[in-house]
């Protein structure tokens, strides 16, 4: 029990440090909503980003809340994960390189009563990081140059619950609510003069999801899934305070507000799951039609995903197995800068140690590469790893029936 009373202290206090913290140092972060999390983590990291069709006895997948009804009885499942970056920027010739980390996911889960299910969680939604040096020419001098410093941190995340209903002996029905916050700042640094806008954001989030499991045999099923959730506007307080260390006055004040929400999305996925082998294919819609920009050369598209992954386990499946994953990944950008827009693809692996008392570890490795990226615009690629812990703790009888 005091395992689970940690957990619970824990889900909340490590709240300002995912908003303060950064997993990226993209420069095109500095547009819309930063860079979006596309949701690996847990057991399911080496998959590609699959996860719509998932579920198991010791796996909280909050991909698609529906997977919670598979939870095992009459125990607490504690998923606890980090991930880390390392990412390379070339344009022009030139390159760039950057080491990124942070919580990657934290959730518990458990049956309440028979056939309803329900478990908090926490998770990172977007990040900004950047700094960014420009040299201008000063107007009517001889080449005279002034350097301009652009940086950006912040991001969005979330935190919230998620219950699974249990209807009949396959289809389960899931919702997460999630309450979605953050600040994203950005500063211009001009000689002695500071430029900083600020955007503190907020608004409650609800998606839902749903499975039907077919049992063939006592060793094989299909999966089924869907998960959909709806377009949300965030309430904004942008302000822009400018100042100068060679004195003055300072200046504060309101920004205009440009439409910002959580984009509306719906996605199917389907596995097959036997004794070894489990094998899986999701497709995700994301409309970011609401998006507006405040800038005239940067627009925002709908985003197409596919993923497909596998799993395979050698040896003894029963007593500490281990589990190979593999996975792969496609989709565009959300984000079109000048009529210029690149396709990112992901390729990944990862290995899963069944321990003791059903508890899991968990390693993920994704690659992220772009293809069809136009002439001048910036080219990105990422190794990204991630670790992860599901661990469980027994209760007692009484505290769930």
């Amino acid at each position: 029990m005091k395992k689970i009373l940690f957990c619970i202290l824990a889900l909340y206090s490590p709240v300002s440090i995912l908003i303060a913290q950064n997993t990226t140092n993209s420069p095109t972060s500095m547009f819309g909503l930063g860079e979006i999390s596309t949701g690996e983590g847990g057991q399911y990291a080496g998959l590609g980003g699959a996860g719509i069709a998932l579920r198991g006895s010791n796996f909280l997948n909050t991909a698609n809340p529906a997977s919670l009804t598979e939870l095992t009885e009459q125990r607490f499942q504690i998923d606890a994960g980090i991930m880390g970056s390392y990412q390379n920027y070339t344009q022009r010739g030139a390159s760039n390189h950057s080491v990124t980390g942070n919580l990657n996911n934290l959730s518990i889960g458990c049956r309440i009563i028979p056939r309803w299910y329900g478990a908090v969680f926490l998770a990172p939604v977007s990040s900004v990081g950047y700094a960014i040096t420009l040299d201008e020419e000063i107007a009517g001098t001889n080449g005279s140059t002034v350097s301009s410093l652009f940086q950006g941190e912040g991001g969005l995340s979330k935190m919230g619950v998620s219950t699974a209903y249990l209807f009949g002996k396959g289809l389960s029905v899931g919702t997460n609510l999630s309450y979605v916050t953050g600040t994203i700042t950005q500063t211009e640094t001009q000689g002695n003069a500071t430029e900083e806008t600020s955007s503190y954001k907020h608004t409650f989030y609800a998606d839902f999801g749903i499975q039907y499991k077919w049992a063939i045999d006592r060793e094989r099923f299909f999966v089924a899934g869907a998960v959909y959730g709806y377009s949300q506007n965030f309430r904004q307080e942008n302000n822009l305070y400018v100042s100068s260390s060679s004195g003055g006055e300072d200046i504060e004040s309101s920004l205009k507000r440009y439409r910002q929400c959580l984009p509306q999305f719906f996605g199917v996925g389907a596995s097959y799951n036997c004794l070894r082998w489990m094998a899986t294919i999701d497709y995700k819609y994301i409309d970011w039609s609401r998006m507006e920009s405040s800038q005239s050369n940067v627009s925002f598209q709908n985003q197409h995903r596919l993923s497909l992954g596998g799993k395979y386990t050698p040896g003894n499946v029963y007593r500490n197995p281990v589990s190979l994953l593999l996975g792969t990944g496609i989709s565009n950008s959300y984000i079109v800068i000048q009529k210029k827009k690149a396709t990112d693809y992901y390729i990944s692996t990862g290995l899963n140690f069944g321990l003791r008392n059903n508890n899991v570890l968990s390693f993920g490795l994704k690659y992220k590469g772009q293809m069809k990226v136009p002439n001048g615009m910036q080219k990105e690629n990422s190794f990204s790893l991630f670790l992860n812990i599901t661990f469980s703790e027994r209760t007692y009888r009484a505290k769930i029936q």
